[in-house]
């Protein structure tokens, strides 16, 4: 018995034909095999109000109509596409999901650290001793942290060609483990007492800045007292202090709600992402009553904000988080802690709470953490009020 045409592979399309309609409308069609493994008839005239005198102009409606049609989008993935080509497409699909600004533009500075090492090698020869080679070799030149960035990268993109069965599994997964070749430095510590003196500090330090010029009025003037007050009070991320507006403040209850982050996007300026972090970034802490005094007190005071923020910058924009850190280390050193940064307050948090009995998971929530361990995320409640949390904190000021 004669055998019937073999059948196209998903994705595919038959040869186009292309059927004359008169007066220059042409229409083409043919054969295309969807994903759901049923192959159907698809068409496209030529463009309303054009001439069409061949029919390229159909033909071409119909091309773009079958790549829009296949699964995915984007280029095929094949034996033959490049490890760059690659990147690039997992990149724009963290795009097109949404990842943070600060995020995609990381993983674009791992891209070119991997551009010169991988970005020419095919899918199919992308083994596990080359991208373990590749990663070494910047680990040796741009050092753990982008090496780290680069092995993340280069995972994802990967993934897409065993998606696409160009690969049986992913090679970076057996690649070696990274060392780092120091600790790292991590913030600094801050004791309880520390704390409670630099609240107090903030405001009344008599410590000579410049001239007459005293820390305390330095403060006021770079309006350092009110945001690190709110750190302290808190454990928010700097940019999640800098995005948090008025109207996520309910001072009834003396809750505030983060829901977004100031963030400088590459080529675009500041702008504030209406998201945290992670996902567990996005929560509602209730505030101590050292905070919501200062939150009145400053919501009487001429604070403009084109954005509604409560720590705009000196014009009334958004406020660089760099700038933020720059004016802080100004002072830092005068106030009797030389080397606290913004995620130092972060720590102390923890430590206070840990402290005071508080469980790791009152503290996740708290600080917005994703994980805390494997029994707490799955069988105790998260995202929860807790009161327990402000009470504590709210003893540094008594």
């Amino acid at each position: 018995m004669p055998r019937g045409r073999p059948p196209l592979r998903i994705g595919a399309h038959g040869k186009i034909k292309r059927i004359s309609l008169g007066s220059g409308i042409w229409l083409a069609r043919c054969r295309f095999r969807d994903d759901d493994g049923a192959t159907r008839i698809v068409e496209r005239q030529s463009p309303e109000g054009q001439y069409d005198q061949r029919g390229q102009l159909a033909e071409d409606a119909l091309v773009a109509a079958l790549e829009a049609r296949r699964t995915g989008g984007g280029e095929e993935v094949t034996g033959e596409t490049t490890v760059s080509t690659l990147c690039e497409q997992h990149l724009q699909n963290l795009i097109d999901k949404g990842r943070a600004t600060r995020t995609i533009d990381t993983y674009r500075d791992a891209i070119k650290a991997i551009e010169p090492r991988a970005g020419s090698v095919r899918a199919r020869e992308a083994t596990a001793g080359r991208m373990n080679r590749a990663i070494q070799a910047i680990s040796d030149r741009h050092g753990y942290s982008t090496a780290k960035q680069a092995r993340t990268v280069l995972r994802g993109a990967l993934q897409l060609a065993v998606i696409a069965d160009v690969l049986p599994v992913n090679p970076v997964d057996s690649t070696s483990r990274l060392e780092r070749k120091a600790p790292p430095k991590g913030a600094p510590s801050i004791t309880a007492e520390q704390l409670a003196q630099l609240l107090g500090d903030l405001r009344n330090s008599a410590v000579q800045w410049i001239g007459k010029r005293t820390v305390a009025d330095y403060c006021r003037t770079a309006d350092l007292a009110d945001p690190i007050t709110m750190l302290i009070g808190t454990g928010m991320r700097r940019g999640e202090l800098l995005g948090l507006r008025w109207k996520d403040i309910d001072e009834a209850s003396s809750v505030a709600t983060i829901c977004g982050k100031v963030v400088r996007k590459r080529g675009g300026g500041l702008i504030r992402e209406s998201f945290a972090k992670t996902d567990a970034g996005n929560r509602s802490i209730v505030l101590p009553k050292f905070v919501m005094e200062m939150l009145k007190r400053r919501r009487d005071e001429p604070h403009p904000s084109t954005d509604g923020v409560i720590f705009p910058s000196s014009v009334g924009t958004l406020r660089d988080p760099d700038n933020f850190n720059q004016a802080w280390a100004k002072v830092r050193e005068r106030l009797g802690v030389p080397a606290v940064s913004s995620h130092s307050f972060r720590k102390a948090l923890a430590t206070l709470l840990d402290d005071a009995a508080l469980s790791a998971r009152v503290g996740a929530d708290q600080l917005g953490h994703r994980h805390v361990s494997m029994t707490q995320d799955v069988y105790f409640g998260r995202g929860r009020i807790h009161r327990e949390a402000a009470d504590v904190i709210g003893r540094l000021s008594s």
